[in-house]
């Protein structure tokens, strides 16, 4: 699919948080100990494709960083508190500072960009025969640059310190094409999960002209590096895309994730649009894999893959969490496989 063909139905592609699911492939019960085991033992019975995000089950954990800040881990989620910083100035001064590093590729990114390879490889071969999205360099990196401080601090740093915010938007950029042209001729690398959350439910985070003016260039030079070493790119963004759809196909998406069509994107409308896109996702898990029925959920599956024109690669509209009841996942996984009887 991802090289333009039709393969004889559509992939099944997943991230799998879900007890249930991962119980009913194994027949065992999982715990936090066995979790590493029967996560990798659920992927190739279950899907076809997936990424990197291939988490275990934790215990309840919470701790405090070195700067003070809480961090709190949950069975298969984990967040951070903010950073804060004490002004604008406080902000654009540190930031500017660190900004003063040199940019070239250095020793230290050689090595850790080994250590990314050699761990990707190892996922690769526990995951066997399902295809697998890598996760490739920092790319544009707006979503790093809000989720460091929150949505709300940021929009005041841009407001008041606009070019540290695009200085560092640059350097992401940078380092992303350096990450590609530094790759080894033997990478084995067919196609990278990147992208930014850049949308909410009721659109853009910033205005379209914003994304055209300061993203989207930027956005295409990365994707120009991977495309250059031969490598796909599937974009990853939650929210309402469809206001900037027309940009980051020109900048050279190749796949899109994870169509969420709660909060607006059409899948037909985009389609007809750009019928050459790969889709990856596109089933609701905020509302339908939850709480639908089985029957709406097919109905959903048949749906989708007739407006993507089959170019879909069927899973959840982000990640299957463990709402998820087994019948709805089974649901639209074997709407996908009865496509071959």
């Amino acid at each position: 699919m991802l090289m333009g063909e039709t393969p004889d139905r559509p992939p099944l592609y997943e991230l799998i948080r879900n007890d249930a699911v991962i119980e009913h492939f194994t027949g065992e019960t999982l715990t936090v100990e066995n979790g590493e085991e029967l996560i990798y033992r659920t992927f190739p019975l279950a899907v076809d494709t997936t990424r990197p995000g291939l988490k275990t089950p934790s215990e309840v954990l919470e701790s405090t960083l070195d700067d003070g800040r809480r961090y709190v881990q949950h069975r298969w989620t984990s967040w951070i508190e903010k950073v804060n910083y004490d002004s604008s100035e406080d902000y654009a001064e540190k930031k500017r500072q660190a900004l003063k590093a040199p940019w070239d590729w250095n020793s230290d990114d050689v090595e850790r960009q080994q250590k990314h390879l050699e761990n990707h490889r190892k996922m690769q071969s526990r995951l066997g025969e399902d295809f697998f999205l890598w996760c490739g360099g920092p790319a544009v990196g707006l979503m790093g640059v809000i989720g460091e401080v929150g949505l709300e601090q940021f929009c005041y740093y841009l407001s008041d310190c606009p070019d540290v915010i695009y200085e560092q938007l640059e350097r992401n950029a940078v380092k992303s094409v350096q990450w590609c042209e530094n790759l080894p001729d033997d990478h084995g690398i067919v196609a990278v999960f990147s992208g930014d959350d850049v949308a909410y439910k009721g659109g853009p985070l910033l205005s379209p002209k914003w994304f055209e003016e300061h993203y989207m260039e930027r956005l295409s030079r990365v994707i120009g590096a991977y495309h250059y070493r031969g490598i796909k790119l599937n974009f990853h963004s939650d929210g309402d895309l469809m206001p900037i759809m027309e940009g980051l196909v020109d900048a050279g998406i190749d796949c899109l994730n994870p169509i969420e069509t709660i909060a607006g994107m059409d899948i037909k409308e985009i389609h007809r649009r750009f019928p050459h896109l790969v889709f990856t996702g596109g089933i609701d898990v905020s509302q339908l894999l939850p709480y639908g029925s089985p029957a709406d959920v097919r109905d959903e599956v048949n749906r989708a893959i007739q407006d993507s024109g089959g170019q879909i690669m069927i899973g959840s509209s982000t990640e299957l969490q463990f709402t998820v009841p087994l019948e709805n996942f089974l649901a639209m996984r074997d709407t996908v496989l009865e496509m071959l009887s």
